[in-house]
């Protein structure tokens, strides 16, 4: 029962709701437990910066080593890392007492969010149908927004409990508790492993070429040159001429998804809705939690809309709007006060969070593995997770401190110049199509590789070559099994 289960797609989608939730809730209830920590501790700017920073600089180390080391050893050992990391990181801050050392365990917690941030997209994207990986891509999304509540949800609930921060973080560890079963009973991604039967039958087969051609040719021609086996690897895939356009749209949507003020919008929440009126202990924080459900809302939409809509048409018109509503709040910062100023604002802070989570917020962590072709998606795609990962670091430690001298107005009012070239990037980047993004790559750009066409082989031929291989004894040991058994 278990190894049945554990080839199914749906303990696929469990373990990227699982990722999901974890990178939700470590990097949102840090909004419900600063306050506190900044109390007892009695910290300033800069320290509250680094504690909010320690776990966005564990994401950016796990993200690239998470998915880098996915290619390595395959996709099962990081989710099962990134359950223990969450595990051992929300025991750790909740028991450790000195804040030098909760920022450090905050790190290693980092380390498990950034890893899910790039495997659990990884392992949909490699094991769901084509047709349905845009709902199932989503979930990823829909539970880091589902986190973001709950981490919200918990600052209300322990608002007033004594060690209340600390509870917050350690209830952090429970998703890590569920999700290490589901990835210890999970079977090895089938494109991992189909990527190992080419490399060990390129190993093979290039011993072979070292003593006898024809045997090459016999293999279904496969090998016809010997120079077939240099193959490009790690910085050189990124700066073939095939790679260039993909990757550089990957770089733009990593500046969409935080360049563009969706951080800017959360933290300044609670002032608009102070400026609308809800203050009070529980004002703000409750209505933070209704534009987390909000959030939630617009991401289960996205979920069920993107494969009827598209991409590019989601990516496109969700920039638009993200734009607009940041010079509207830019504007309403300077022209309007009271109360006018605060419901408008809401207005725009609501359409904002729609757009963002029927555009890039949901599309991002599936679109960055559509756009990049196989062989440097396992080197690019944690590339421009980083990527996201960095400014993410940059801005959450630097936004206070750029509000403090140029203003709140003056902020916006660049988010909405970034959003602008976003559109325009866009634009020309993402290509016309209603499915699958992927990159228009002319063919004439494969001459930047050793492999033509005919000598790629196509994974239909796997079975054929690893059978015509096994028949020699000599070579049994080099074989591993086949994924489809």
């Amino acid at each position: 029962m278990f190894n049945k289960f554990g080839k199914s797609k749906e303990i696929v989608v469990i373990l990227s709701a699982l990722g999901g939730f974890i990178f939700g809730y470590n990097t949102g209830v840090i909004t419900g437990a600063l306050p506190h920590i900044a109390k007892e501790y009695d910290m300033n700017t800069v320290q509250q910066g680094l504690v909010v920073c320690s776990v966005l600089l564990g994401a950016l180390i796990g993200s690239v080593s998470g998915g880098l080391l996915a290619n390595i050893w395959g996709r099962k050992p990081i989710l099962i890392l990134t359950a223990i990391t969450t595990i051992v990181g929300g025991i750790g801050i909740a028991a450790i007492p000195p804040i030098a050392v909760v920022c450090c365990v905050r790190i290693i917690l980092g380390l498990g969010v950034g890893a899910s941030s790039s495997v659990c997209p990884l392992m949909v994207a490699e094991v769901i149908p084509i047709e349905k990986r845009g709902k199932y891509g989503s979930v990823f999304q829909v539970f880091i927004t589902i986190g973001l509540l709950m981490g919200n949800v918990m600052g209300v609930i322990l608002l007033k409990a004594d060690h209340n921060w600390r509870w917050m973080f350690g209830a952090g560890a429970a998703p890590g508790i569920i999700m290490l079963p589901f990835a210890l009973i999970v079977k090895e991604s089938p494109i991992f492993l189909q990527q190992q039967v080419l490399k060990k039958q390129t190993k093979v087969l290039t011993v072979n070429a070292n003593n006898n051609d024809e045997d090459i040719n016999n293999n279904n021609n496969m090998i016809k040159k010997r120079r077939i086996f240099k193959k490009p690897k790690g910085l050189e895939l990124l700066r073939m001429k095939k790679n260039r356009k993909p990757m550089f749209t990957g770089v733009v949507l990593a500046v969409f998804s935080q360049l563009t003020g969706i951080n800017a919008f959360i933290y300044f929440s609670s002032v608009i809705f102070e400026f609308a009126g809800f203050t009070g202990t529980y004002g703000p924080i409750t209505c933070s939690c209704i534009l987390q459900f909000w959030n939630v809302l617009t991401t289960l939409g996205a979920m069920y809309t993107v494969d009827v809509v598209g991409r590019r048409i989601l990516l496109f018109t969700g920039s638009i709007v993200m734009t607009i509503c940041n010079f509207l709040i830019a504007i309403f910062f300077v022209a309007l006060s009271g109360k006018v100023q605060g419901w408008l604002s809401i207005i725009a802070l609501f359409l904002f969070i729609a757009a963002f989570e029927f555009s890039i917020g949901t599309l991002f962590w599936f679109v960055i593995n559509e756009i990049l072709d196989d062989d440097v998606k396992n080197i690019g795609a944690p590339i421009i997770n980083a990527l996201q990962w960095l400014f993410n670091l940059l801005l959450s430690f630097l936004f206070l401190s750029a509000v403090k001298y140029l203003g709140r107005s003056t902020m916006f009012w660049v988010f909405g110049g970034i959003g602008l070239v976003c559109i325009i990037l866009l634009w020309i980047l993402l290509p016309p199509e209603k499915g699958k993004i992927q990159m228009d790559i002319s063919r004439d750009d494969l001459s930047d590789s050793q492999l033509s066409d005919s000598q790629i082989p196509k994974l239909s031929e796997i079975e054929d070559n690893v059978e015509i291989l096994q028949q020699d004894n000599d070579i049994q040991d080099l074989i591993v099994p086949n994924p489809q058994e």
